[in-house]
């Protein structure tokens, strides 16, 4: 889960133009930009600091949150890295 926090903070990086490996504030500036999504970003920093053992549970989570913030990407992507650089300048 922790892969899911840090890409929340990739979609508002250009903006906070701020970058933290650290999951909390990761979770508060993703939370800041899209305060619809706070509570699901919040069970993911819970599950990345208490790991489940009940698979089903992280599956259906991914299911749902996972497919927004992949689709999220992509818009992100399409504004940002049109043309899928892998390495941007800084």
């Amino acid at each position: 889960m922790r892969i899911i926090v840090r890409a929340g903070l990739a979609l508002v990086i250009v903006q906070e133009q701020s970058y933290t490996r650290d999951l909390f504030p990761a979770f508060k500036l993703f939370s800041k930009h899209y305060p619809e999504k706070e509570q699901e970003m919040r069970t993911a920093l819970w599950y990345a600091i208490n790991p489940l053992s009940n698979s089903e549970e992280i599956l259906k989570f991914l299911d749902r949150f996972g497919s927004w913030i992949k689709a999220e990407t992509e818009n992100w992507l399409k504004v940002y890295n049109p043309t899928r650089e892998i390495h941007l300048p800084l």
